[in-house]
């Protein structure tokens, strides 16, 4: 009995330490500047996986976005930023990461939302993969060549603009239709020359193909910005939650550049990503907030692109910097913002 009661009165002490201990390292947590749960103020995210939104994914991973005072709640699930984009256009968001693209091809119909900052910015999001037994070394082989496009995305705008900077007529080339996974395979059995492609369907191509794969330079001519959009009316009424954002978008492209190595481990063990192409991808991508005027020059040659391919003629562009909300970043880091605007 007494050797009973003596491990009662051990275990109620060791409870009692670790208690003390809990409330301790509890105190000095949110002595540091976390925000109490019951203090965080519930934001809807939609967010794609990948690597191009890697800072939003560290920090989430992280809880920077916690320590601002948020809890993020993620909505959905999506392989792409146009469709997260239209998951908060549908009012299933209160925030999304779309590319430009999106944003412009529904500025056509609809001016209710804006970005508020680019985080990632890359000239290599979409690559032009070629047959190297097909002679292609520069985009000038590409003339008399058949390219493999998804349509009405990014990767017929990205060859489009190749064509144009480098002077090859559109009838120079032959393009053809395919949905995204099949381009790798298309390129790999020849029914193509050359493929344009976002990853990871690039990084399979080669993969395929192996020696006989090459990438294109394609001489910076088009570079993807993935952005924060957000509904105009929740900007209106939560321009601390935008600030907070940025503030936690800061802290994880902070750690991604300090600590690399926990970056890519991050993602790779939630996102799932295979390091081999983490190592490929990486290098190309530019995490930094910003709100520049190529984003501008970008979104407005998307309109005009968009226009001509789908034959709109009773539509007047508009002034993009109607869909560009600048203050919250202006607030936090204005030198970040160099979008030539009235003042």
């Amino acid at each position: 009995m007494k050797k009973g009661k003596l491990l009662i009165l051990l275990a109620l002490v060791f409870l009692a330490v670790i208690a003390i201990y809990s409330s301790y390292v509890t105190k000095r947590y949110f002595q540091a500047g976390h925000s109490k749960p019951d203090d965080l103020e519930k934001v809807r995210l939609a967010v794609p996986r990948g690597m191009l939104v890697t800072p939003v994914w560290i920090a989430v991973n992280k809880g920077f976005f916690q320590n601002e005072g948020l809890d993020i709640e993620l909505t959905g699930e999506f392989t792409s930023g146009k469709g997260a984009f239209e998951h908060m256009l549908a009012g299933h968001a209160d925030i999304s990461t779309p590319a430009t693209t999106p944003v412009v091809a529904n500025s056509f119909e609809r001016r209710d939302y804006s970005i508020f900052v680019t985080f990632t910015t890359t000239y290599d999001g979409v690559k032009l993969i070629a047959r190297k037994d097909k002679g292609i070394r520069t985009p000038q082989d590409l003339k008399g060549k058949v390219v493999g496009i998804v349509a009405d995305t990014i990767s017929q705008i990205m060859i489009d603009s190749l064509l144009a900077v480098e002077k090859i007529l559109p009838q120079e080339v032959f393009i053809k239709n395919y949905r995204a996974e099949e381009l790798p395979e298309a390129l790999f059995k020849g029914e193509v020359d050359a493929i344009s492609a976002w990853e990871p369907q690039a990084f399979n191509a080669k993969q395929l193909l192996s020696s006989n794969a090459t990438q294109i330079p394609t001489s910076k001519a088009y570079r993807m910005a993935i952005n924060m959009a957000v509904m105009n009316d929740y900007a209106a009424s939560h321009p601390e939650v935008l600030q907070k954002i940025i503030r936690a978008l800061l802290k994880a492209i902070n750690y991604t550049r300090n600590n690399p190595d926990g970056a890519q481990e991050v993602m790779a063990e939630n996102q799932y990503i295979k390091q081999v192409l983490i190592d490929e991808f990486w290098r190309g991508l530019n995490f930094e907030v910003s709100l520049d005027q190529l984003l501008m020059l970008t979104m407005e040659n998307e309109a005009n692109w968009i226009k001509k391919k789908q034959g709109i003629t009773e539509y007047k562009m508009p002034n993009f910097l109607d869909f560009i909300h600048y203050q919250p970043l202006e607030a936090i880091r204005p030198e970040a913002v160099t979008i030539v605007r009235k003042r």
